[in-house]
């Protein structure tokens, strides 16, 4: 996995992914984690225990893991509509 040290709301995250993503595409998933408080310690778990989101934006099917301020991406993928046929 290639790393991609990212600046984004006066925050610095570290993106880890082999998918191909634009910028625009990863800072609303980093804004999809930060309304979630994905990377909030008070949330109740200590902060460098990692979690696992699924998450769906736009037309793209995620699962990231995050571990203090890094974010790593193992799958992108397009959701299929069930209703196309």
């Amino acid at each position: 996995m290639d790393v991609y040290p990212i600046v984004h709301k006066n925050l610095i995250f570290n993106v880890l992914t082999d998918e191909d993503m634009s910028f625009v595409e990863i800072r609303k998933l980093l804004d999809y984690l930060l309304e979630e408080k994905a990377f909030d310690s008070s949330q109740g778990g200590l902060l460098y225990e990692p979690e696992v989101y699924e998450i769906y934006i736009d037309e793209y099917h995620y699962v990231v893991d995050v571990q203090d301020y890094e974010v790593a991406i193992y799958k992108r993928e397009k959701k299929i509509d069930v209703m196309e046929n």
